[in-house]
C-alpha cells in the first residue's frame, strides 16, 4: 500500500512513524519543497521526491496525507480527490466554509477515501469520557470547556489569518470537534471574542446550547504562557462528572457526598502518539483503505467544525453575537 506526504513538518512525521509501524504499508513519496526537510525523509524512509500528485498517482501511489499549512489545504485536497487519490487531510480541512463544503461534494461526487485529522477522538481521555456516554453510564445535561494556547509566536505565522485561518482553526477547533462529537450538533450559540494581545481575536467565551438541550461554556485564549493544562472538558451528569486534564489524565466522579471516590486513570507515561490518539487513527486509516470499516472522521465531520469556527468570526465581526444554527 503506498502512501505518499504533501509536506513533512513535524505533524508529518508524527504520521510516518505511525504507518512505518503498520505491516504492507510503504511511505513511497513526499512533495516537499524544503530541501533539507525532503532528503531526511527520502534518507529514512526511501519515499520519492516527487512535483505533482499527478506524478505520485501514475507510480501507484493510492493515497496522500495532506500535512502542509492550513491555507493550503483546500487546493491541494481538491487536486488530489480530482486525481482519484485517497486523502487524509490534518485539520483543519480548509480555512473556509465554502470551501469545506465544496470538498464534500467533491469527495461524494468522486467517491475517495477521505479522513480528517481530528486525532482527540482517539485519545485515551476522550475515549474514556466517549465510552461513560454511550453506554448510558453518564447522561451529559451541560459542561464546560477550555481550549487555550501559550502563544502565537511559534512558529512566527501562526498569528497570521492569512496562513491559518484564525486562531480557532489551530488548537480550538479540535474541541470544538469534540464538542460535537460528545454531545451532538450546535443548536445555538452567543458568542464573545476580542484582540488582546495579538492583531488576531484571541480570547474568546462562548455559550452553547445543542439540539439535545446540553448547555456548555467554551472558553478559549491564545496567550496564556501555557500554564497546564491548557486543555480540560468538564462534562456533568446527575451527580456525576468526567473530566480530563489534556491527554495525561481522565477522572470520573459518581455520588453526592463529599467523600466519595474518584475513579482515575493516568496516561503521563504512555507513548505521545498512542495517547494523543495518532496511531489508532492512522490504523483507521489503512483499514479504510483496504475497505474493511468507513473513514471515523468525515468529511462531513470537518464540514460541521469549520461551521462553528465560521459562525464565531461571523458573530465578532458583524457584532452580533447570537448564533442560530
Amino acid at each position: 500500500m503506498k502512501i505518499g506526504f504533501v509536506g513533512t513538518g513535524f505533524i508529518a512525521k508524527v504520521h510516518m512513524e505511525n504507518l512505518s509501524e503498520i505491516e504492507g504499508v510503504d511511505i513511497a513519496g513526499i512533495i516537499e519543497p524544503d530541501d533539507r526537510r525532503a532528503n531526511e525523509i527520502v534518507e529514512k524512509y526511501g519515499a520519492k521526491r516527487y512535483k505533482s500528485l499527478k506524478d505520485m498517482k501514475s507510480d501507484g501511489i493510492i493515497a496522500v496525507y495532506i500535512t502542509s499549512p492550513n491555507r493550503t489545504h483546500f487546493e491541494i485536497a481538491k487536486e488530489a480527490i480530482e486525481e482519484g487519490l485517497n486523502v487524509f487531510i490534518e485539520k483543519p480541512m480548509t480555512i473556509s466554509l465554502k470551501d469545506a463544503k465544496e470538498l464534500e461534494k467533491l469527495v461524494l461526487e468522486k467517491k475517495v477515501v477521505f479522513q480528517v485529522g481530528h486525532n482527540r477522538r482517539f485519545a485515551y481521555v476522550y475515549k474514556f469520557i466517549k465510552e461513560k456516554i454511550d453506554s448510558g453510564d453518564l447522561k451529559p445535561y451541560s459542561f464546560q470547556i477550555k481550549m487555550n494556547r501559550g502563544e502565537l509566536q511559534v512558529p512566527p505565522w501562526v498569528s497570521n489569518r492569512e496562513f491559518t485561518g484564525g486562531f480557532l482553526f489551530e488548537t480550538t477547533l479540535h474541541l470544538f470537534d469534540m464538542m460535537r462529537y460528545l454531545f451532538g450538533d450546535v443548536d445555538e450559540m452567543y458568542v464573545l471574542g476580542k484582540k488582546s494581545v495579538y492583531d488576531d481575536y484571541d480570547d474568546w467565551a462562548i455559550a452553547v446550547k445543542m439540539k439535545n438541550g446540553i448547555i456548555g461554556t467554551f472558553v478559549s485564549s491564545a496567550h496564556t504562557s501555557w500554564m497546564i493544562p491548557f486543555e480540560r472538558l468538564e462534562v456533568y451528569g446527575d451527580h456525576k462528572m468526567a473530566a480530563n486534564d489534556e491527554m495525561e489524565k481522565v477522572y470520573y466522579s459518581v455520588g453526592n457526598k463529599l467523600e466519595a471516590v474518584v475513579e482515575s486513570k493516568d496516561y503521563t507515561k504512555v507513548n505521545f502518539r498512542k495517547k494523543w490518539g495518532y496511531e489508532e487513527e492512522d490504523m483507521m486509516f489503512v483499514k479504510a483503505l483496504k475497505g474493511e470499516i468507513d473513514p471515523p472522521v468525515t468529511v462531513h465531520d470537518g464540514v460541521k467544525a469549520i461551521e462553528i469556527v465560521d459562525a464565531c468570526y461571523k458573530a465578532v465581526e458583524s457584532k452580533k453575537a447570537y448564533v442560530k444554527f
